[in-house]
């Protein structure tokens, strides 16, 4: 088969409640889609994109966008929450071509062998696809030759040996942009800061992975790297220089994973004067590093709390203390960095004691936290792969589907508590009026103010 054409494409999420006018819908930059079309682009092929995310176009009408092109294979990147997405994509495609379709992403590296089979997808890229995809292209008549693939064959799944290696992230070339409309990437708010103005702001990854092993977190790869700070730094002037960079949040699982790797990167950032906010890691971070990372440009953190309870930290498998949390918080306030907290609800464990102590924890801390995801378990991870062995997920094409729009909140997936499902939500929005009242009221011009935007929203 000799193949000339390539299309990518990535599935906007359709999440629940997306379409309400006053919701901004946060745009980042698809870096792995990038990379791809920029090497696949470079061996000679001729390469388009089609961002769904982007042009925010939901599924039934990608297709009208697909259906515009000319291609001889097509690639889908997808996460778990897609598998819908993906399932209805392939079908429409295969309906009226017989080019083989390629599913890459969390959807193809998790949930391979039922993607396949359940999908009219060809060919699951295992893992990360900037080289792999070559390999695929070069073999596609011979695909038992391409490492970290799965794919139907007379009847069966095939999967091939893993890849044998991970590349140094330095090896990523600069990406062609004149794939993308980079306007569209560009118009936001940087997503860890707390302010209201719109800046020429972007998402940029310059990790993979995360060294920590949390038991509800699906991770993008799990060998930990991340580029140099050169690498980082080079990149980041190429977006200052040409595009106008004003501000940037590292979208990296985390970002500030090493203090003393940041003792070289930290002088970079600042040299390149623009404001950065990042997720950092309570246990990683001290008065020292939150100095750096200030002095560094940083305007606001990303911090995992997930709950005050240390019984549900244990059972979550955090690695963090409700005491460091105390303390890296007050440390942070004390330099005025905004935080923004991610935090979970009724995950195993969850009881009233565990609830009134987060409750308590943000009051001691004096923070108003914010809105709770509610635990949804997601391919890749351990509390995944536990609830596939109980039986508590007896469907996995069904539950799938099911989350496409509702991940992690709107409606109770699987219920770890002893409460009814009505219940818990209500508890859940009940917990986050009290901790968002117990912060507002301790002051006048906070109560003023929280009555106010009370009455805009």
């Amino acid at each position: 088969m000799k193949i000339k054409n390539v299309l990518l494409v990535q599935p906007m999420h359709e999440k629940k409640g997306s379409k309400r006018k006053k919701q901004r819908i946060s745009i980042n930059f698809p870096w792995g889609l990038a990379y791809i079309a920029t090497i696949v682009k470079s061996k000679g092929y001729n390469v388009k994109i089609i961002d769904g995310q982007a042009l925010q176009v939901e599924k039934e009408k990608l297709i009208n966008e697909i259906n515009q092109h000319d291609f001889d294979i097509i690639g889908i990147s997808a996460f778990s929450t897609q598998f819908n997405a993906v399932r209805f994509i392939a079908d429409h495609i295969k309906n009226q071509r017989s080019a083989p379709i390629v599913v890459g992403g969390p959807l193809a590296t998790y949930q391979s062998q039922l993607t396949l089979k359940n999908t009219q997808t060809d060919i699951c890229v295992i893992g990360e696809g900037e080289y792999a995809i070559l390999d695929l292209l070069s073999n596609i008549d011979n695909l038992f030759q391409v490492k970290g693939i799965a794919f139907k064959h007379a009847g069966t799944i095939i999967k091939t040996d893993n890849q044998d290696r991970y590349f140094n992230l330095d090896q990523l070339p600069m990406p062609d942009f004149s794939f993308f409309d980079m306007e569209k990437y560009l118009q936001q708010n940087n997503v860890f800061e707390n302010r209201k103005t719109i800046k020429r702001a972007i998402s940029f990854i310059s990790s993979r992975g995360c060294p920590y092993s949390c038991y509800f977190c699906s991770k993008s790869s799990q060998n930990y790297r991340s580029m140099s700070p050169n690498k980082i730094y080079k990149m980041l002037s190429f977006l200052i220089d040409n595009f106008g960079l004003e501000d940037v949040s590292f979208g990296d699982e985390l970002f500030l994973a090493s203090k003393s790797r940041f003792r070289e990167l930290g002088p970079l950032l600042r040299n390149l004067d623009i404001p950065w906010g990042s997720q950092a890691r309570i246990n990683i971070m001290d008065k020292e590093f939150l100095q750096m990372a200030k002095n560094a440009g940083c305007c606001g953190l990303g911090y995992g709390i997930e709950s005050g309870s240390q019984k549900i930290l244990n059972n979550m498998n955090k690695r963090i203390t409700v005491e460091q949390i105390e303390n890296i918080m007050m440390e942070t306030k004390k330099l005025k960095i905004p935080v923004k907290v991610q935090l979970i609800f009724g995950y195993p464990g969850e009881t009233e004691e565990t609830v009134h102590e987060t409750i308590d924890l943000f009051d001691k801390i004096d923070h108003p936290g914010r809105r709770f995801l509610l635990i949804t378990p997601v391919p890749g991870s351990k509390l995944y792969d536990d609830c596939i062995a109980s039986g508590q997920i007896n469907d996995e094409t069904k539950y799938l589907c099911d989350i496409e729009k509702s991940f992690g909140k709107g409606k109770v997936h699987i219920n770890f508590t002893h409460w009814p499902d009505d219940e818990l939500l209500e508890k859940k929005r009940a917990t986050e009026k009290i901790m968002k009242a117990n912060y507002y009221n301790k002051s006048y011009s906070r109560k003023f103010y929280y009555s106010f935007i009370k009455k805009i929203f």
